[in-house]
């Protein structure tokens, strides 16, 4: 059976209970390096991916012109302040998060990627500390692109060169107003995981997979192997 879905599934806030702990020290990183406050509103950026907010930050302020180190020295403060509050205190999934990934490896209409608006190196390390596997997935982040926009698009190509498909639906998991719009901008579809966002497709999280499907309207048969 030809694949014909594919699910591009944001990080913080949708497959990882993160983004507390990822605002606090991304902001903390931005503070240390550059002495610049990040406002709590993260909306209120043209693009809301870690890169976006730097690049944002250092043009309003002036700072092109030690762009690349500024870039560079954010992000290994960032990385490694991560590193040391998941040592801390762990990193959970969202509930049924792990669970799901894996049983949509097994729905033969569907294929799986991951779409972030963080760097890849900190999302994964994110996603391996909440216990999920991701080994043979699609990835794109904003190590990639700027956008949140370009991301996805970015994904949805990977997926269709990797797995050798035509995708009828592309349907954005995500938890931010962000998320939506970027969606919206690319005419996939879109699930709102969480209370953060209005949307008429929602889950508040991941613990019955098959419900999930039924809401999008996907027909579940397991695949089968030789």
């Amino acid at each position: 059976m030809c694949v014909k879905n594919l699910f591009m599934l944001d990080v913080d806030g949708t497959l990882v209970d993160s983004c507390q702990m990822d605002h606090e020290c991304f902001s903390q990183a931005i503070d240390e390096v550059t002495g610049l406050a990040v406002p709590d509103n993260w909306g209120s950026y043209t693009n809301v991916t870690d890169a976006g907010i730097i690049e944002e930050l250092i043009d309003t302020h002036g700072l092109n012109h030690d762009k690349i180190r500024l870039f560079r020295e954010i992000k290994r403060v960032f990385r490694q302040k991560l590193a040391v509050r998941i040592a801390e205190k762990g990193l959970a999934p969202i509930p049924g998060a792990v669970e799901f990934v894996e049983h949509m490896r097994h729905v033969p209409s569907v294929e799986l990627a991951i779409a972030t608006g963080g760097w890849e190196e900190t999302a994964r390390m994110k996603l391996k500390a909440a216990g999920f596997n991701i080994d043979g997935i699609v990835f794109s982040s904003c190590s990639d692109a700027m956008s949140r926009s370009e991301v996805m698009a970015l994904a949805a190509f990977r997926a269709k060169q990797d797995y050798g498909v035509y995708f009828d639906r592309r349907i954005y998991f995500g938890d931010g107003v962000w998320d939506k719009q970027a969606t919206q901008s690319l005419n996939y579809e879109f699930v709102a995981v969480g209370d953060k966002v209005e949307h008429e497709v929602r889950v508040n999280h991941f613990i019955n997979p098959q419900a999930i499907l039924g809401k999008l309207g996907i027909e579940e048969a397991e695949r089968q192997y030789a």
